[in-house]
């Protein structure tokens, strides 16, 4: 039996940037919140290109056990496709899983390189919305460090340079407080006005619905909504995280994840718990877990709790024990 294959169109793209994110994180591991007091972000230099047998094995499909071993270990309750040739099955680099989750959903969102390079474009304007208010900065900062290449610097700020290679990358942000306050809008809105005259191409990244002035949003393209978390980001993401091979059982972890709908409201302290567990499955079934709602709780007594003696306690008893008898009579 094979595992279910990641055919969703931005898996090529998320499978480019998860390799930039190793070899950033092994040459300078990065905080999501490391630039966000600084100007200028700049992505890691470029490492050595991977050769063709190594592009090869990062496919979904490509696998270096043989099936009958991958069905036995499947019924041993083994994950046979997250271990590699040394029988790990976790990977050898540890990359926080906050800074793969932002990963996997820009790529999400843009869907592949090639549409993210139209935003590189001259004079171009893009928005992406959706962001939780502190993701915002984290999200700058996995922009400017994985999705740029070499030759590319973001901008927090409006350049006064003229340098090509430049993307003005603008989002709301408060470095004392993190705090996003209807005064950092009203800034926000500033750095764009002043980044509209100059021919850098412009990225601006906003919680949903955010209160820019009318005449602001006005000239702004219809934003680009951030791909909301669901299982193919989840499968990803546990293939990064609990995986030897950057790949685990999709046809085992897929029926155990929580649907789409429950996923989009995920909150971070429940996705973090979950992926404690040692296994990609029992990662998805806690955060099944986590996500369920909270099992009723009934304060309703029964007779026989209540107790008593009393004339009306014995009536109710009576008619009861009538309408149970009645009950079992029908049937």
């Amino acid at each position: 039996m094979m595992t279910t294959s990641n055919t969703v169109p931005w898996a090529p793209y998320a499978r480019v940037l998860m390799r930039r994110l190793r070899e950033a994180e092994a040459d300078s591991p990065f905080d999501l919140d490391s630039d966000a007091d600084s100007d200028v972000i700049t992505p890691p230099a470029t490492g050595q290109k991977p050769s063709a047998i190594e592009l090869l094995d990062e496919l979904e499909r490509s696998q270096g056990h043989d099936t009958r071993d991958l069905d036995a270990m499947r019924e041993a309750g083994i994950d046979g496709w997250a271990l590699d040739e040394t029988g790990a099955d976790r990977p050898a680099q540890f990359i926080e899983p906050g800074k793969i989750l932002m990963t996997l959903r820009l790529a999400a969102t843009f869907g592949s390189e090639r549409e993210f390079l139209t935003s590189l474009r001259r004079c171009a304007v893009t928005v992406v919305e959706g962001f939780d208010p502190d993701q915002i900065s984290g999200a700058a900062t996995t922009i400017g460090r994985l999705f740029l290449t070499g030759e590319w610097a973001a901008q927090l700020r409006a350049p006064h340079s003229k340098n090509t290679g430049i993307l003005q990358l603008i989002r709301p942000f408060e470095s004392a407080s993190r705090k996003i306050t209807e005064q950092t809008y009203h800034r926000t809105a500033d750095e764009i006005v002043a980044a509209l005259p100059l021919p850098h191409p412009m990225m601006i990244l906003l919680p949903g619905e955010a209160p820019l002035p009318a005449n602001v949003l006005r000239v702004l393209p219809s934003a680009i909504p951030l791909a909301p978390v669901d299982r193919e980001i989840i499968l990803a993401l546990l293939a990064q995280t609990h995986s030897a091979t950057g790949k685990i059982d999709r046809s085992v972890v897929r029926p155990l994840l929580p649907g789409n709908a429950e996923l989009a409201d995920i909150n971070i302290p429940s996705l973090f718990a979950a992926l404690r567990a040692p296994t990609a499955a029992a990662a998805a079934k806690a955060l099944s877990g986590f996500l369920a709602p909270p099992a009723k709780v009934t304060t309703d007594m029964t007779l026989e709790q209540i107790g008593g003696d009393a004339p009306a306690h014995l009536a109710a008893a009576d008619l009861v024990s009538d309408l149970t008898a009645w009950n079992v009579d029908c049937h």
